[in-house]
């Protein structure tokens, strides 16, 4: 068993080191009272203390990055920006009705130039279908028929129902005879169309088409093909040129037996 005086000894240091330090404190706090009543023209002997802040005086701020200084354009008197100084374009050359350029202009857009139409002198003149009529029939009488009495007329133009032949003879109303534009290309030829197409009219109002079918048998024809050769006869004995005849030249045997038919002989 342990002695008694061996728990009587272990506290003596620890108080001993407790009263040390309480005289280091109150000798600190002499030296800090002595040293408040020095005056402030001497420093201070003792312990460095860091100074703090003062919390009335903001910390000392970095100036500022600053943009490079551009010595900018005087204004107008009224205050206005300055005019933006426009791109002078590059020389041009002009070709036709437009000049190329070899940069985009900043100005308002040229206005265009307006379309000159071509001359009159250099368009085709309309054709005067009056003028072509009378010549029509001024054709159309030197057969020696007459056609007005059976009220057969002429127009100049295409038939709408059949474009675009020379000539056609209306075989609905058996009365209007078309004579397109392409018939004018020369006067043989027009002349050919006209009297060849009155030939048409002839046979109908002759009321003998089956007879006159009939004739061209000889040499042929029958049917539409018949009465197309006897108008090619009929045509040239009016006058046309034998060699313009569209489906044959009519023989001097044909053309007597259809100059007898016109001259009202029918046996």
């Amino acid at each position: 068993m342990p002695e008694p005086s061996m728990f009587a000894a272990a506290p003596r240091p620890r108080l001993t080191l407790v009263a040390a330090l309480l005289v280091f404190t109150a000798a600190a706090g002499v030296f800090l009272i002595v040293g408040a009543q020095r005056s402030s023209g001497a420093p201070v002997a003792g312990p460095a203390v860091a100074a703090l802040p003062s919390p009335a005086a903001p910390a000392p701020l970095l100036p500022a990055p600053t943009a490079p200084q551009v010595p900018a354009t005087p204004a107008s008197s009224a205050g206005t920006a300055p005019p933006t100084t426009a791109t002078t374009p590059a020389p041009t050359t002009t070709t036709g009705a437009r000049a190329a350029t070899a940069t985009k202009p900043t100005g308002a857009p040229l206005p265009r130039r307006p379309v000159t139409p071509p001359p009159a002198a250099a368009r085709p003149a309309a054709p005067d279908t009056g003028a072509q009529l009378k010549q029509v029939e001024g054709i159309a009488d030197t057969s020696g028929w007459d056609w007005r009495k059976v009220h057969v007329q002429f127009r100049i133009g295409f038939d709408p129902a059949a474009c675009c032949h020379w000539g056609i003879y209306d075989p609905n109303d058996h009365k209007t005879i078309w004579i397109g534009p392409t018939a004018f290309g020369d006067a043989t030829r027009l002349q050919y169309v006209v009297l060849h197409e009155l030939a048409h009219a002839w046979q109908w109002h002759s009321h003998r088409l089956k007879k006159l079918s009939a004739d061209m048998a000889p040499w042929g024809y029958s049917d539409l093909d018949a009465l197309e050769a006897g108008a090619d006869c009929i045509a040239t004995d009016w006058g046309a040129n034998a060699a313009s005849g569209h489906y044959w030249t009519c023989p001097p045997d044909a053309q007597a037996l259809m100059a007898q038919r016109l001259a009202g002989q029918w046996k």
